[in-house]
């Protein structure tokens, strides 16, 4: 029953999102998402090789992502400012 509630919560979060800030047509927007994807795949088939330890997929996960957004945001600051040099 709290697993349908947190999809739910998700998936409206993901809606909201969605129109808040849509997705970029961009080749490096795809790339990261391929990368974010990549991330999280290999989080999970870790979490899978763990499986009764202490590492939460959850935990994984969000290491993951935060690797991705370190690596966004540092590309998204680099380009902001090979800009400004212009």
């Amino acid at each position: 029953m709290a697993s349908m509630r947190d999809d739910r919560a998700r998936a409206r979060a993901r809606d909201l999102l969605a129109v808040a800030y849509p997705i970029p047509d961009d080749v490096e927007f795809h790339r990261l998402r391929e990368l974010a994807i990549e991330y999280i795949q290999e989080a999970e088939r870790l979490e899978a090789e763990h499986i009764g330890r202490a590492i939460e997929s959850e935990e994984l996960i969000s290491a993951a992502l935060d690797a991705v957004a370190r690596d966004y945001f540092s590309r998204a600051v680099a380009r902001a400012a090979s800009q400004k040099a212009r």
